[in-house]
């Protein structure tokens, strides 16, 4: 079994809590990158229980949004927005069939691109499914995030840890008993799996708290200060 398949709702319990980093900081930084999706048709990878891709289309305008996730545990959209939420694997997007024919002008993997077992495969995937002018999307946790946390795990140096570029198991922070493994980066392996797969790069993010959020919850700005937070990545395809 997939271990999203048991987590997926202790994390979407978390991620609503009112001082998660999602709540003060990045789903807000998200949104920024992905800008107007006025009319647009967005697919949400790697959606959780596809709060935001409701959120995408009740409450700023997407004409329709599909949002894919293994741990199928999803919200009911309501009646009046086109939402479509389907159980697949990211790692797999190009078997999924629902999708094929489909292009979309936006795409987003919100916290979700690392959990894929071929980056590449799945890059190449999302290229196929965009239009020509689209956009790709991709948050994920700073590669210092992992460098600190693998640092202090492991007894290694930083840059050590920073450099360890593959796979990193470790026990779920929701349930000890499960093992989450995922991809561990430098700022330039997520870089030019972009830029390899058939992106450009535009923009990039690494939000922080505002002063006043700082002051107001400064258990996470001691978080941040060690840890760093999330790097969003905004790019189109290549000519």
């Amino acid at each position: 079994m997939d271990p999203w398949q048991t987590l997926t709702t202790a994390y979407e319990q978390s991620r609503v809590r009112e001082d998660s980093l999602d709540q003060l900081m990045e789903w807000d930084a998200q949104r920024s990158m992905i800008g107007s999706v006025a009319g647009k048709a967005v697919l949400d990878v790697g959606c959780g229980n596809g709060g935001k891709a409701v959120e995408l289309a009740r409450e700023y305008g997407a004409a329709s949004v599909v949002g894919v996730d293994v741990g199928a545990q999803f919200v009911t959209p309501p009646d009046d927005v086109d939402v479509t939420l389907l159980t697949g694997d990211l790692s797999t997007l190009d078997e999924i069939e629902a999708l094929e024919g489909r292009r979309f002008d936006l795409v987003v993997f919100l916290q979700s691109l690392a959990y894929a077992r071929d980056r590449d495969r799945t890059l190449r995937a999302v290229r196929s499914l965009l239009t020509e002018d689209g956009v790709l999307v991709v948050s994920m946790a700073h590669p210092i995030r992992w460098a600190v946390e693998r640092s202090e795990r492991e007894g290694i140096g930083l840059g050590e840890a920073y450099h360890a570029v593959g796979p990193y198991s470790y026990p779920s922070l929701w349930d000890r008993d499960v093992t989450i493994t995922h991809t561990t980066d430098t700022f330039s392996s997520i870089h030019n799996s972009l830029t390899d797969n058939g992106f450009v790069v535009e923009r990039v993010l690494e939000p922080q708290l505002s002063e006043e959020k700082q002051q107001r919850y400064p258990h996470k700005q001691a978080w941040l200060a060690q840890h760093v937070g999330i790097i969003i990545f905004r790019a189109r395809p290549s000519a």
